[in-house]
Formats: C-alpha cells, sequence, structure tokens
C-alpha cells in the first residue's frame, strides 16, 4: 500500500460564501488551471431540486504523477445550497450559499511496488523517512503552492463575481 502524506489539514482550506455563480465559468477556471498545472482530473456532478432551492454537489479529483514514485493528488468538493436564479447583466446565474473545501496529499510509492514483502516495505521506510526525505518535503511544499494557486483562483473568479453585482 502506497504511503500518503497530507499537505492540508482535513477540511482546513475553505472558501464559504453567499453569492452569485456562474457555474459553467467556474468549470473553466477549474479547467484551465488542471492544463496550465498539467493535472488529470474527474468531475463528478450532482443537483437536486429542493423547496428552498436547488442544491449541487460538485468534486474534482486532480493527480499529478510527478514521478514514478511521487504523485500529487487535490480534492476539491464544492457543495451549493438554496440556490436561485437571477439576471445579472443579462447572464444567468446562479446565487446562494456556497461552501468549496480543499484537501491536499502526495501519495509516495503510488504503483505499489513495495508491496511485495516485508524487507521491501522496510526499505520504503528507509528510503522515504531517511534517504530521501528532503527532496519529498521539497515535494510537500510544490502541491501545497500547486493547491494554494488553485484556491486563490477560485477565490478571486468568485470575488469577481461577487463584485459585478
Amino acid at each position: 500500500m502506497s504511503e500518503t502524506w497530507p499537505i492540508t489539514d482535513e477540511g482546513s482550506v475553505v472558501i464559504r460564501q453567499y453569492s452569485p455563480v456562474d457555474f459553467k465559468s467556474l468549470n473553466k477556471v477549474f479547467y484551465n488551471w488542471a492544463l496550465e498545472n498539467n493535472y488529470k482530473y474527474n468531475e463528478s456532478f450532482t443537483e437536486k431540486a429542493k423547496s428552498h432551492g436547488k442544491e449541487f454537489e460538485i468534486v474534482w479529483r486532480f493527480e499529478k504523477k510527478v514521478t514514478e514514485f511521487v504523485m500529487y493528488e487535490i480534492h476539491v468538493a464544492i457543495w451549493a445550497y438554496g440556490m436561485n436564479p437571477i439576471k445579472i447583466d443579462n447572464k444567468e446565474l446562479m446565487q446562494g450559499n456556497l461552501e468549496i473545501v480543499f484537501n491536499a496529499y502526495i501519495i509516495l510509492d503510488w504503483q505499489n511496488r513495495s508491496e511485495f514483502s516485508k524487507l521491501r516495505k522496510f526499505m520504503r521506510f528507509l528510503y522515504i523517512n531517511y534517504i530521501k526525505k528532503g527532496e519529498f518535503l521539497g515535494h510537500w511544499e510544490k502541491c501545497w503552492t500547486e493547491t494554494y494557486s488553485l484556491h486563490a483562483d477560485i477565490k478571486a473568479f468568485l470575488n469577481m463575481m461577487h463584485i459585478e453585482r
């Protein structure tokens, strides 16, 4: 089994606000960020109609295979509730409560090459924690930087939408 190092504390990097949102443009921000930073991604989308407005749950999972041993993963969960359509400058938007949570991880030995014996697991432990620890801490910092660049891009987009109102 691979070793996972958390980059962010679970649920600690969050954007919460009540504002209008253009979900198509928000989707483009995620897509463009993934292309610029060489991440592959998966997206899942759920929509429910409620009496107080629509609820959306959108989950993005970004993966970047940096080396044959190191992979970055960034998970973004978006919960939108009480979303009702509004029209601003002839644009159809949804307005309501929005919560976006970012979680990031480094996966070491993501191909599970050291799962064959206890000796290989022990050698992997030595390799990760003593021989190459400095290099892996550099990867930790790079993944942290990329996670917060995505956070900043999304926050800037949402604040721009909030100001246009």
